[in-house]
């Protein structure tokens, strides 16, 4: 499929082009197609960013349940 930049590109390059009444409709659902995606790959690479900030999945319980160590 397409990456980020290049729906970008498509998303821009739709607001340019002259539309014909007969082509109004579908360009619009386009559009609408095209900003979904977008917010769709924004949204995955949040969620990909949070969970490398949280660390592997093995660690985080271990991160949560470790107590500190007493020093005697």
């Amino acid at each position: 499929m397409f990456d980020k930049n290049e729906l970008e590109v498509l998303r821009r390059s739709l607001n340019v082009i002259d539309i014909k009444g007969s082509n109004a409709q579908y360009l619009a659902n386009l559009q609408i197609k095209v900003e979904q995606e977008i917010f769709r790959i924004e949204e995955a690479e949040k969620k990909r960013e949070e969970e490398i900030k949280l660390g592997p999945p093995e660690l985080r319980n271990n991160k949560e349940n470790k107590k500190p160590v007493e020093k005697s």
